[in-house]
C-alpha cells in the first residue's frame, strides 16, 4: 500500500495536469480580451498570499515555501460550483476558470525561476514541456475524456496520496505553517483578487460580467488549491514536519475557502431572492 501511494505521490505523474492547463490556455486564449482580467486579477491573488506568508513566518525555512499559497485548483472549484447546482452563473464559472488557468501558469513560471536546481530541474521542465505541448497542439478529438481523466482520476490519486501520509499520523491544527497558509490563501486571495479585479475592470477599461458579491466568493474559493501546491511544498521542504503540516495547511484552507464561498454565494442569491 505505501510503495503504491509513494507511486502517486511523484510530481511526475502530474504531466497529464499540466497538459491539461496547456489546452484550457489554448481555449481560452482564442478570446484574449475575454482572460485580461481574470488574468489581472489572478496576479493579485498570487501576490497578497504570498505577502502574508512571507510577514507571518520568520524562520526562512518556512518562508521557502512561500510560493504554494499562490495556486488555485479549478477541479475542485468547478466540484463545488458543480455541488452548488444551477444558481451559479456561467459568468463566475467562466471567470474562475480564467482565472484559474492564468494562477497556474504563473506559478508553473515561479516554479520554473525558483526550483531549477539540478535536482529538481526535470521536474521543472516537465511540468513546462506538458503545458506547453497542450498549447500548441489543435483541436484534440479526445479533450472530454482526458478532462474527466485528469480531473476525476489523477489529481485525487495524486492529492490523496500525498495527503494520507500526513493526517494518517494525527492531524494537527494548530501548526504555525499550517495556520499562515490558511490565512495567507482565505484572506490573501480575497484581498487580492478583487482588489486587482475592481483596479484592472478601470485600466482595462472592461467591466466585470459578475456580481461583487459573486466577485468575493470567487476570491474564497480561489484558496481551494492542493496539486501544484502540494508539488510546490514537496520541492520546498526537507523537514518531514514541515512538510505535513504544510499539507495540513493546505487541505484546511481548501476545505474552509470551499465552505465560506459557498455560503457567500447562497446568501448573496437569497437576498436578490428577497
Amino acid at each position: 500500500m505505501a510503495m503504491k501511494l509513494e507511486f502517486f505521490s511523484h510530481s511526475q505523474i502530474l504531466a497529464p495536469f499540466f497538459f491539461l492547463i496547456g489546452l484550457q490556455l489554448r481555449n481560452e486564449t482564442t478570446h484574449i480580451k475575454q482572460i485580461l482580467l481574470p488574468s489581472f486579477a489572478a496576479v493579485g491573488g498570487m501576490i497578497f498570499p504570498a505577502l502574508i506568508f512571507i510577514s507571518l513566518n520568520s524562520d526562512p525555512k518556512i518562508q521557502t515555501g512561500w510560493p504554494l499559497v499562490m495556486p488555485t485548483d479549478i477541479a475542485l472549484v468547478m466540484l463545488v460550483l458543480l455541488a452548488l447546482g444551477k444558481g451559479v452563473r456561467v459568468e463566475l464559472k467562466t471567470f474562475l476558470l480564467a482565472l484559474a488557468v492564468a494562477d497556474d501558469l504563473l506559478s508553473i513560471l515561479v516554479l520554473a525561476g525558483k526550483y531549477s536546481g539540478a535536482l529538481k530541474i526535470s521536474e521543472v521542465v516537465a511540468s513546462i514541456g506538458a503545458v506547453l505541448l497542450g498549447a500548441v497542439l489543435g483541436k484534440v478529438w479526445f479533450e472530454r475524456v482526458f478532462v474527466n481523466f485528469v480531473n476525476l482520476v489523477i489529481l485525487p490519486l495524486y492529492v490523496f496520496a500525498n495527503i494520507y501520509p500526513a493526517i494518517s499520523e494525527g492531524f494537527e491544527f494548530n501548526s504555525t505553517l499550517g495556520n499562515s497558509i490558511i490565512i495567507s490563501r482565505l484572506v490573501g486571495k480575497v484581498i487580492g483578487i478583487t482588489l486587482f479585479a475592481l483596479i484592472g475592470s478601470k485600466i482595462l477599461k472592461q467591466q466585470l460580467t459578475i456580481t461583487k458579491s459573486e466577485l468575493v466568493a470567487g476570491s474564497t474559493f480561489a484558496g481551494m488549491g492542493l496539486a501544484v501546491s502540494i508539488m510546490i511544498a514537496n520541492l520546498s521542504y526537507d523537514s518531514a514536519l514541515l512538510l505535513n503540516q504544510s499539507k495540513e495547511g493546505l487541505l484546511l484552507a481548501a476545505v474552509i475557502s470551499g465552505v465560506v464561498g459557498s455560503a457567500i454565494l447562497m446568501i448573496s442569491k437569497r437576498r436578490n431572492l428577497n
